[in-house]
C-alpha cells in the first residue's frame, strides 16, 4: 500500500512539475482579439491555419490572413 501511495505522489509530482514548464504564447488577430495559448500554436501548411488550445482546453483554429503576431508571454 506504501508502495501505491508514493508512486502516486511522485507522478502527481512530475505531471505537475511538465505544466509548470509549459510556455505560454499570447495569439493576437487584426480583428483585434487576443488569445493564450498553451504552448507555441500549430501551424498547418496545407489550410493555412494555426491551432492550438488556451488554458482552459478549448481549441481554437485561425487562418493565417486573421493572424497579426505571436509571441511568448513573459513572466
Amino acid at each position: 500500500m506504501k508502495r501505491i501511495l508514493l508512486l502516486t505522489a511522485g507522478l502527481l509530482l512530475a505531471l505537475s512539475l511538465t505544466a509548470c514548464g509549459s510556455k505560454m504564447y499570447i495569439v493576437e488577430t487584426h480583428g483585434g482579439e487576443s488569445y493564450t495559448s498553451e504552448g507555441m500554436p500549430e501551424y498547418d501548411s496545407a489550410s493555412e491555419t494555426y491551432t492550438f488550445k488556451d488554458e482552459k482546453g478549448a481549441e481554437y483554429v485561425i487562418q493565417k490572413s486573421d493572424l497579426k503576431v505571436i509571441h511568448e508571454e513573459m513572466d
